[in-house]
């Protein structure tokens, strides 16, 4: 079994296969971060972040307050990554 990678560590193809086998359709890596897309709020981020102790998870919204998820690396902040979206509304 593939180990996860620390919080600081970025995703690489084999550890995102590893982790997601099925329905991986849905995540890509976007620059290491692993992006699921779908209708996701709040709650959804809280538990990814439950799941990958020490990382962030942010909503890239489309729709409201809902939108496409991003899970970052524990050292990634608004001013230091790319990948990290705001809500612009």
């Amino acid at each position: 079994m593939t180990k996860r990678p620390s919080p600081d560590q970025l995703f690489d193809a084999d550890m995102h296969r590893a982790i997601w086998p099925m329905g991986s359709e849905k995540i890509e890596l976007l620059s290491g971060h692993p992006l699921f897309y779908g209708s996701f709020g709040q709650a959804d981020a809280e538990a990814a972040e439950r799941a990958f102790p020490g990382r962030q998870a942010t909503i890239e919204p489309w729709y409201g307050n809902r939108g496409n998820l991003i899970l970052h690396t524990s050292n990634c902040t608004p001013e230091t990554c790319s990948e990290w979206h705001t809500d612009a509304n």
